[in-house]
């Protein structure tokens, strides 16, 4: 039997998976996050007879083709253009990544470039199968906590917390032309200081309180700072209270880290160091009238500073980027606390580049709670198509945050990779390639015909 019906059949099978693979990429055009594929042909051989010519002493070989093989098909990573949606929870990734999910009830992690998630009623984000997306817990300050990945999960009613942590922000400057009061200091004397600043604060129960920021001059360079709240009408006094003093800065204004009035602490990254106001003399109450109570002294800090570059900070430097500092200029203070009310969950949001989502609360707050986890693949081929826009793989994948390579788009899809017009051209060729194996079976049978012929 003729080897060319043979060779001519493996073309009508590996043309005809040709034709299923560009439908399925057609099917897919407006999938999202669909990643089109192509196929492998590789070519048989039967035989191979090879010799050398004696003549000139070369070798020369005679090859007996098989046919063709569709070997695999190879999926294409090219990133497909970006849709804007406006939906605060859809995501797109620029970068070769994927977003990790996980089923809860087979505890099976899944990875797709589907960004089409919502907020389920339990308060997960999720896809439209309800797989869980993952990311990384982190801190109001949008440092990472926890030690791998969670399900990111947004509360839908914030607790209240009682203030532990006032941070001065800029401007916040002391007049250096300020003169030194001369009577003691007492929060019931204006004369007795130079400057006073006013902050709520909140109990546990997150009953608001004001809270006076005094400052005085107290020398050359030299200021004391006190903080006062009288928490109880009914009592006369104050009985949240403490006090600072030798708080320096040096002769260009810039204050001054002496290791004693001024501390440091790292960040949990440990890569910055925070500096507050040494604590010790600050008198909390046990409990307020409401019930509720602050924190216990050791825990309030009050931050004046932080640098990325603190770290090379010696006692008696000056502190780099510190929000506190003394020019020949008005009194000016700002300022922020950490303690809140009870809020509800009124909005969420997930920030562009690092993929922090966030929560938006009815009592003015809105917190990072996570950021989005993504997953990246050295050789993406290691990854099984399941369905359902989703992949498996046994492979361990690079977990990683947003930034820098891969960065989160968030109010964006990411839209198939299929480019219709290149499909169409696969069609036709994969159409006229078919039909030319088709001639050549019917080629091949009319040889035939002829070979049986000649005995007639």
């Amino acid at each position: 039997m003729m080897r060319s019906f043979f060779n001519a059949v493996t073309g009508l099978n590996a043309y005809r998976t040709w034709l299923d693979i560009t439908a399925d990429n057609m099917a897919n055009v407006n999938t999202i996050g669909f990643k089109g594929s192509r196929p492998i042909f590789q070519d048989m051989v039967s035989s191979v007879v090879t010799g050398i010519n004696t003549v000139t002493n070369t070798m020369k070989s005679t090859t007996y083709g098989a046919g063709v093989v569709v070997d695999s098909t190879q999926k294409l990573w090219t990133i497909g253009n970006f849709k804007q949606t406006g939906v605060n929870t859809d995501l797109a990734i620029q970068g070769r990544g994927l977003f990790i999910l996980k089923d809860a009830t087979s505890n099976v992690q899944y990875y797709t470039r589907d960004g089409e998630f919502r907020l389920s009623k339990s308060g997960f984000m999720v896809n439209s199968a309800g797989l869980k997306l993952q990311g990384f817990k982190v801190n109001e300050r949008g440092e990472i906590v926890g030690t791998g990945l969670e399900d990111i999960h947004v509360v839908s009613q914030l607790p209240p917390k009682a203030t532990d942590q006032i941070k001065f922000l800029g401007p916040t400057n002391l007049n250096a032309d300020a003169t030194i009061p001369a009577v003691a200091f007492d929060p019931n004397n204006p004369t007795s200081y130079n400057y006073k600043y006013t902050i709520t604060i909140y109990d546990s129960l997150g009953t608001p309180y004001q809270a006076d920021i005094f400052f005085r001059k107290s020398g050359t360079n030299t200021w004391e700072i006190y903080l006062r709240a009288d928490i109880d009408p009914n009592t006369q006094g104050y009985e949240l209270s403490g006090s600072w003093t030798n708080v320096q800065f040096d002769n260009s204004g810039s204050l001054k880290y002496d290791n004693n009035v001024i501390l440091r602490e790292p960040s949990p990254d440990g890569r910055n160091f925070y500096y507050y106001l040494n604590p010790g003399g600050l008198t909390v109450p046990t409990t307020t009238p409401s019930g509720g109570s602050f924190p216990p002294s050791t825990n309030w800090r009050i931050y004046v500073g932080e640098s990325l570059q603190s770290a090379n900070i010696n006692v008696g430097s000056s502190i780099p980027n510190s929000y506190i500092t003394q020019f020949s200029a008005d009194f000016t203070a700002t300022a922020e606390q950490n303690g809140y009310q009870k809020g509800d969950l009124v909005d969420i949001y997930v920030l562009s580049e690092d993929g922090a989502v966030v929560g938006v609360y009815s009592n003015g707050k809105s917190l990072p709670l996570y950021r989005v986890a993504i997953a990246v693949f050295s050789d993406p081929e290691e990854l099984v198509k399941k369905g359902a826009n989703l992949y498996t793989s046994i492979s361990t994948p690079t977990i990683m945050t947003p930034g820098g390579a891969e960065k989160i788009r968030s109010g964006m899809l990411e839209m198939s990779n299929v480019d219709i017009a290149s499909e169409f051209i696969n069609l036709i060729s994969a159409q006229r390639a078919y039909q030319a194996n088709t001639r050549v079976i019917t080629s091949s049978n009319t040889v035939l015909e002829d070979t049986i012929n000649l005995i007639r």
